[in-house]
């Protein structure tokens, strides 16, 4: 059953070690101990930063709205899970994708039939998969601003771009692993969202 949510007030700064915590026996990392840089993150672009927390309140979640043109990116972290980063897209032409780190299943898929494209990046393509319907066009899109250097430099876990038929509206994923926690690589990772965007705005594939 899923915990209600509920938002706790929370300004304390704490140190600046990424601390490991115990909830029922399992091991979790603890976000609060990465607040400063998610306060730092605010200031610099503007944004809108929420701590919350499980009514029971042991899981902890940062949530950080950051406004780019005329999108908003959402970046989400919790005790238990990786950060998340989402942006909505509407009006799109860009062909659905995934993109993900290679592992011990990618060859029995590819056995059964699933089609992995190659880009032609040596890098790239020895440590991830991406899978679309419309390769070649994609691959020239993300070769703009070296997008596919950046995933690889990010050591991101998928970047994918997928249709929402109820809401009518595209939305970019991105998933990182919990131990990014300093600014600067932070930085990195918007930098990157902000680099898509603009990569998709000047194909003429979203709105400005």
């Amino acid at each position: 059953m899923n915990k209600e949510l509920k938002i706790v007030e929370n300004k304390a700064k704490p140190d600046n070690d990424f601390k490991e915590i115990f909830i029922n026996g399992q091991l979790y990392k603890d976000i609060l101990s990465k607040r400063n840089v998610w306060d730092e993150l605010e200031k610099l672009y503007n944004g809108k930063l929420r701590t919350l927390t499980t009514k029971c309140g042991d899981i902890a979640i940062l949530t950080l709205e950051i406004p780019y043109k005329n999108y908003k990116i959402f970046l989400k972290e919790t005790d238990a899970k990786p950060l998340k980063i989402l942006i909505q897209l509407h009006h799109t032409k860009i062909p659905e994708f995934n993109i993900y780190l290679k592992d011990w299943t990618t060859e029995i898929t590819s056995f059964f039939g699933t089609k992995i494209q190659k880009t032609g990046d040596r890098v790239f393509d020895k440590k991830y998969c991406i899978q679309t319907n419309e390769p070649k066009e994609l691959i020239k899109l993300l070769n703009n601003n070296q997008i596919l250097k950046s995933i690889v430099e990010n050591d991101l876990y998928i970047l994918n771009l997928t249709y929402n038929n109820s809401s009518e509206f595209h939305t970019l994923l991105t998933v990182k692993d919990r131990s990014t926690k300093d600014i600067k690589a932070m930085k990195e990772l918007i930098d990157l969202e902000f680099r898509i965007i603009d990569s998709f705005i000047a194909q003429g594939l979203i709105c400005e």
